[in-house]
């Protein structure tokens, strides 16, 4: 059997791994690409241990980034982002791209897909399943990518540059059944004034009073709070029927995203930090995610807070202009979004014109795989 010399980087998005490709060093035919990535990272391995590749070397699963030279209008890049199953069958190019979206710019610069000058370039970004625009902003010295700065990323112990994403109209109406507020009726709770918000991913807000929760809580509390769990997956159950999502036992853990708000308070982050009542804008809680490059809350937050009427507003101290500040249990995030009121009779209605926030990006591996081959 023979071995196929398959050149890669290993890059970090945000909190996330992923191997990055070229686009022209695979296979122009779906099946054929996915079985020479699958074998990359050791699929099919029915353990998920992914021993014989480099899946079970990246942190939080095993996932794969496609990158080419765009050939849309007004776009730079094309990039898709394949998250592989847990026993490495198949992989799902469907995905929400997350944190790694920050480290296509990056890994373009470096491999000279996209020539930067010095200063802060600017790549026009294309997540080629979903159709989604993303500017990206990467700060360039000598010709190479700066990667090292005082930007923290939340479940990361080390600084990096920070790279500013800028989502482009990533949603038309936000709000799915076209009300920034309504009743959702909870087993066991009764009605519950909710806002439902799909950005990037469905979710649904609550304030923390209605689920008898602070808006404080560390995960360590919920891991044990059997009846607060009971609760939440109570209105997670609503969310679906009312969003029309199908079987909540059929749909991943975060479909939808369940969140709880309140207003600022103090409270010590999962990291040990101190994080004070002035220095957030409003406090969000949400279960952990299982996938931890599936869709965060932050842009449905940061969305919400920008409309007036919603739960997430009656507790946010957000001004027109001005990223939230939102006190997560993992830590602080800055995310802004520019929303606007298009009148248009029964098709008019609240649209996001721009969503911004920040992400660290590294290379950390760059090199050949040999990918067994066959024959």
């Amino acid at each position: 059997m023979s071995a196929r010399r398959l050149p890669v980087v290993l890059m970090r998005g945000g909190a996330t791994q992923g191997l990055f490709v070229h686009a022209h060093d695979l296979p122009s035919s779906p099946r054929a690409r996915d079985a020479l990535l699958l074998r990359a990272i050791g699929g099919p391995d029915p353990r998920g241990r992914f021993a014989d590749g480099v899946g079970g070397a990246m942190a939080g699963g095993a996932r794969v980034v496609v990158v080419s030279r765009s050939q849309r209008p007004g776009r730079d890049l094309d990039f898709l982002v394949g998250v592989a199953s847990p026993d490495g069958s198949l992989i799902d190019w469907t995905r929400p791209c997350g944190g790694l979206a920050a480290a296509v710019g990056p890994f373009a610069i470096h491999e000279r897909i996209f020539p930067a000058d010095d200063g802060t370039a600017r790549l026009r970004l294309l997540h080629a399943t979903t159709g989604e625009r993303i500017d990206a902003y990467v700060a360039v010295r000598g010709g190479e990518v700066v990667e090292t700065g005082g930007f923290v990323d939340d479940g990361v112990p080390f600084p990096a540059a920070e790279v500013r994403l800028e989502h482009l109209e990533p949603a038309g109406d936000p709000f799915p059944t076209r009300l920034v507020r309504e009743s959702l009726p909870v087993a066991g709770l009764g009605e519950l004034e909710a806002t439902l918000v799909d950005v990037g991913a469905p979710a649904v807000f609550v304030k923390a009073e209605a689920l008898g929760l602070s808006g404080r809580e560390a995960p360590q509390e919920l891991a044990r709070a059997r009846r607060a769990l009971e609760r939440i997956d109570a209105l997670r159950t609503a969310a679906v029927a009312r969003l029309g999502l199908g079987e909540p036992g059929r749909l991943r853990p975060e479909v939808p995203r369940v969140a709880w708000v309140a207003k600022p308070a103090g409270y010590r982050s999962a990291g040990g930090e101190d994080v004070p009542a002035d220095a957030i804008d409003l406090l969000v809680r949400e279960l952990p995610r299982a996938d931890p490059d599936a869709a965060p809350a932050d842009l449905a937050v940061a969305v919400a807070a920008a409309v007036p009427g919603t739960v997430v507003a009656d507790v946010a101290r957000t001004l027109p202009g001005v990223a939230t500040r939102i006190g997560a249990a993992a830590g602080t995030a800055a995310v802004g979004a520019e929303v606007a009121w298009r009148d248009g009779g029964a098709r008019g209605g609240w649209r996001v014109e721009r969503c911004v926030l920040s992400r660290g990006a590294r290379r950390l591996l760059a090199g050949e795989l040999y990918v067994p081959q066959p024959g």
